[in-house]
């Protein structure tokens, strides 16, 4: 009788443990959530302060955010349109930050450059410009550079939640398709057509997964969308501007979404690093930084 009282006074402590210890895991689990979808403060992109071209007040555009130990470096640039130009100032400033600053940890834009390597600087500014140049630069104090991107099935995903496949693909094409040919010379439509269909298949379907019938993956079906949405045919040598300032055309604010989706997870991801980092070294499009400049004066405030 001893034995199973005492086996019976085991299971019913066994089933109270696990019911505390399921409603602890629920807890964490609704904190993270609640983590996960706090919105940070940002300006709009069509309150922020340019020159009538567009252009930060210079380039880069430098500022510093600090607390205590905790301290951020965000090299704000405007991206070059022609790749050859690696003796840009540019350079040189972000370098002169970068080692002045001596960070414990960089982010970069435009995806996982972790594996990456070169062969030089003049090597890795002509392949990568300034994404090319901060993976040098951490390589040199053997420190990480983390991508400040959000995955783009993740971004692809919550686009086509509000846009048009046609819609979708005549903005992310010319942004990060076109844009580059463009700064590359390349003018030659048959050169264009065959890049823009490895293009389609690496990044929209194969990386982004986006489901596309035969017809939506031709370089027809966007030039049709890209004339829909402008009201022009598609010229790469008179490419429209990937400019999120004019209130006015879907194009543009569908680019406007793209950035608001990139900027919370930029700035959760510099929050997150400096939970485990005191300095936070940041090289994105200048554009970020002006309208993430509010969280990120929250984020560098919070008590770790």
């Amino acid at each position: 009788m001893n034995f199973i009282k005492i086996m019976r006074q085991i299971f019913i402590l066994t089933v109270i443990l696990l019911i505390i210890s399921g409603c602890r895991t629920i807890y964490l689990a609704q904190k993270l959530d609640s983590d996960i979808s706090h919105i940070y403060p940002t300006v709009s992109y069509l309150d922020i302060k340019l020159d009538s071209e567009g252009n930060l007040p210079s380039n880069p555009y430098i500022l510093e955010f600090e607390n205590g130990n905790k301290k951020i470096v965000f090299c704000g640039v405007n991206h070059l349109s022609d790749d050859s130009d690696i003796s840009n100032p540019m350079f040189s400033k972000i370098e002169d930050a970068f080692f002045s600053f001596k960070p414990d940890i960089a982010i970069n834009e435009g995806g996982d450059i972790s594996k990456k390597s070169y062969v030089s600087k003049q090597d890795a500014l002509l392949k990568d410009g300034e994404i090319g140049l901060i993976k040098i630069l951490c390589d040199s104090l053997k420190i990480k550079t983390v991508d400040g991107d959000p995955t783009v099935k993740f971004e692809f995903k919550e686009l086509l939640k509000n846009y048009t496949k046609g819609e979708f693909l005549a903005y992310i094409v010319t942004e990060r398709l076109m844009w580059g040919l463009k700064g590359q010379h390349i003018t030659d439509n048959r050169e264009i057509e065959k890049k823009y269909d490895v293009f389609i298949q690496n990044y929209i379907i194969n990386k982004g997964g986006v489901e596309l019938k035969n017809e939506e993956r031709t370089f027809n079906f966007y030039k049709s969308n890209y004339k829909k949405l402008l009201k022009r045919p598609f010229n790469i040598s008179q490419l429209e501007p990937t400019n999120p300032f004019e209130p006015k055309g879907k194009f543009q604010k569908i680019g406007r979404t793209s950035k608001e989706i990139r900027d919370q997870f930029l700035v959760r991801t510099i929050d997150n690093l400096l939970d485990t980092n005191d300095k936070v070294f940041i090289v994105f499009g200048g554009w970020h930084l002006l309208t993430c400049r509010p969280a990120l004066e929250e984020i560098i405030k919070r008590k770790r």
